[in-house]
């Protein structure tokens, strides 16, 4: 009999695993009753989760303002998806940072369907960086980057200036 219930309850507790965590209604199942609209004191929405933080670290020489970065969101013809926004978060400490719209060629890996779009010139957003005056050392900045189809991402740039 304890040999039956354990492995009953190992059937159950297995089943309930794998069941999706939304729940799905039953094939052939009447569909569920329409919900009343939301009352004005209803709890908001859940937040969307953050865009991803993707680090980014370039050397640049002391005394040179120096490109360090072209973003670029095109089609897989190479032609231009639209205009790239960037908005500084956290600005660097010990020099500045700059952006222009210009063309230029960008740097896709090799297995990527956008690969051969690297041997062209294309539209896109350059950032140039340069150091303060006899600054060496680390500096950090923070930016945020709009895609022309709405996605976007956040970057922490470390520069090491030699």
């Amino acid at each position: 009999m304890r040999l039956a219930i354990v492995v009953l309850l190992a059937a159950l507790v297995g089943s309930a695993s794998h069941r999706p965590a939304r729940a799905e209604p039953e094939p052939g199942a009447a569909p569920p009753a329409a919900a009343s609209p939301p009352s004005p004191q209803a709890a908001p929405q859940a937040a969307q989760p953050a865009p991803p933080v993707l680090p980014l670290m370039r050397v640049v020489p002391t005394g040179e303002a120096r490109s360090i970065g072209f973003f670029a969101a095109l089609f897989p013809d190479c032609s231009s998806q639209g205009p790239i926004v960037v908005r500084v978060l956290a600005p660097p400490k010990h020099g500045k940072v700059s952006f222009a719209q210009t063309d230029s060629f960008p740097r896709y890996a090799a297995g990527s369907p956008l690969a051969a779009c690297n041997a062209k010139r294309v539209p896109g957003l350059k950032m140039v960086y340069e150091a303060e005056e006899g600054f060496e050392g680390l500096d950090t900045y923070r930016i945020f980057l709009i895609n022309p189809d709405g996605t976007g991402f956040e970057s922490e740039v470390r520069v090491s200036v030699r």
